[in-house]
């Protein structure tokens, strides 16, 4: 991110005929910077013959996040991990390990160099471009990303646990979306599916770095559609069904439970979730277009014969907004 702050800035100064100047004042290397300027005009030029408006302004604080992921998922690989003072090993010099890294594929630990920016906030993980030694083994070109981004930019490297059940499996009504938001958390894109999100642990790398545990969407299984049923059921994915939760012939958590395919209505639900593969809000509301009484007949089921003719009337139980 320095370099792009400082691409960026020369980037102004040439525009103020000041390049050179501004090279010098900064330390920076006026040729390389020209070569960069040269590169970079290349690529812009070749977005803009499509996006004819397009205006380079410095990136947000979300598009900053986005860029740190993209280099995450190219440079997973080249991984560190900050030191703690209770891995040091007994008879070791612990001050020798106060600000050091383990890299994901060698044995001496690593530094930050005395000139790096996160020298300040030595953050848990970071990536790094290059190794070089001098009195030390440094790490160029770093830069901090986030531990619960490991399963999602760098899957093949996480060896993840079934998902927990305590904390229990979730799905926000408020949005339709389960889990944490990446524009808001710690993700800057949604990857959730408006479906069920789920609590993991795990490990990263042969080194076994454990992972915090991390909210994630729940794996494509059909333990995953029997929680979107419980959901469903519970009114959590379509608001205008939760007035007939509190009425249903069984209780929506049978769904979950290990013997649930004992009952016939859980069976059909299920049966009709999976032949569609329909596992999230967007995929019933995608069925519903060109099949208006997809579930109606499933739900149904779940219901006092008193409550069917209400139902069927307000099938698909969309938002008012969406119908």
């Amino acid at each position: 991110m320095v370099l792009l702050r400082a691409v960026g800035a020369a980037e102004y100064a040439n525009s103020q005929g000041k390049l050179e100047k501004f090279c010098a004042d900064n330390g920076l290397r006026h040729k390389a910077v020209v070569e960069i300027r040269k590169l970079r005009q290349q690529l812009t030029n070749e977005i803009k013959r499509t996006c004819q408006r397009l205006k380079l302004k410095p990136p947000t604080d979300l598009q900053a996040k986005l860029l740190r992921q993209i280099l995450l998922s190219g440079m997973g690989d080249q991984l560190a991990r900050k030191i703690q003072p209770d891995e040091v090993k007994v008879g070791e010099d612990k001050a020798k390990y106060k600000y050091a890294y383990q890299a994901n594929n060698m044995e001496e630990p690593v530094f930050l160099h005395q000139s790096s920016v996160l020298k300040k906030t030595l953050p848990e993980f970071v990536i790094y471009q290059e190794i070089y030694e001098t009195n030390k083994i440094y790490m160029r070109g770093v830069t901090a990303v986030e531990a619960e981004w490991l399963p999602t930019c760098v899957p093949s490297l996480c060896n993840l646990s079934e998902p927990l059940l305590s904390p229990e499996p979730v799905f926000d009504a408020a949005t339709g979306k389960s889990g944490k938001s990446y524009e808001t958390n710690s993700y800057d894109y949604n990857i959730f599916r408006q479906s069920v999100s789920c609590m993991v642990t795990g490990t990263f790398g042969p080194q076994a770095w454990p992972l915090p545990r991390i909210e994630m969407p729940y794996p494509n299984s059909v333990d995953g559609y029997k929680w979107f049923a419980r959901f469903f059921l519970e009114g959590k994915v379509f608001t205008r069904l939760e007035k007939y939760s509190k009425n249903l012939l069984s209780q929506p958590n049978i769904m979950v439970k290990s013997w649930a395919k004992l009952q016939s209505r859980t069976e059909a639900l299920l049966k009709a979730l999976l032949g569609r593969e329909c596992c999230s809000k967007q995929a019933i509301e995608n069925v519903w277009k060109d099949t208006p009484q997809y579930l109606l007949v499933e739900y149904l089921k779940w219901l006092p014969e008193s409550a069917h003719g209400e139902v069927s009337l307000i099938w698909p139980p969309l938002d008012d907004r969406n119908r």
